[in-house]
């Protein structure tokens, strides 16, 4: 899936840019579910980013890497590491999601948000997700606020959010759509819905 083609890279930066106070409620939300101080620390897809600084902040040793499908995105997650510093500390790479680049079993956590943009019905993004995780590790993918940000915080950005995402090709699914698409994939025993704060998927390898 070639982003370029379909998102505006100023939209994008925008709504990565407004989402920066939301990204701390939600890397404290992954490490909930995420009891470790370190590991292998996977984000993909166009919003990377702001989760990634957030988990960093709070666990110095996670050794994270972003990873983004198209070249202009690229350019951008690279102007935004060279800005924070972080070029030498978060390694930034290319992969589709399907297939990903990466070795069975190379991630304890792997993080999508907005990943409702780029899961297929059929369940094989799913199944590659899964894949790359190492055995205990987790995955958190989907999308909203998250269950620890204050209303006054959402209530900020909720407006202008729901319009950049709108234009940037928003894909609203159901409870019941990813019941479906969990089903596909094969890995229901390995897979909840998380309602807490939006509409998220948890692995459990």
């Amino acid at each position: 899936m070639n982003m370029g083609s379909s998102m505006n890279m100023q939209d994008l930066i925008r709504v990565n840019r407004l989402w920066a106070g939301i990204y701390p409620f939600l890397a404290d939300q992954i490490l909930d579910h995420y009891l470790k101080q370190d590991g292998e620390v996977l984000e993909w897809g166009p919003f990377s980013g702001g989760i990634s600084f957030s988990l960093l902040d709070r666990q110095p040793g996670m050794r994270i890497t972003i990873a983004v499908e198209d070249g202009d995105v690229f350019s951008v997650m690279e102007n935004e590491l060279a800005e924070r510093e972080l070029t030498g500390e978060i390694r930034l790479m290319k992969s589709a999601l399907v297939p990903l680049v990466y070795d069975e079993n190379s991630f304890d956590l792997v993080v999508i948000r907005g990943g409702y943009f780029f899961l297929d019905p059929d369940g094989e993004s799913l199944r590659e997700i899964f894949r790359v995780l190492k055995k205990d590790g987790i995955a958190f993918v989907g999308g909203g606020y998250g269950k620890k940000t204050p209303q006054a915080a959402i209530d900020e950005i909720a407006e202008e959010s729901r319009i950049l995402n709108d234009r940037l090709g928003r894909v609203r699914v159901s409870v019941a759509d990813l019941n479906r698409m969990i089903d596909s994939s094969g890995l229901k025993p390995h897979i909840r819905i998380v309602e807490e704060g939006g509409l998220w998927l948890l692995f459990d390898k």
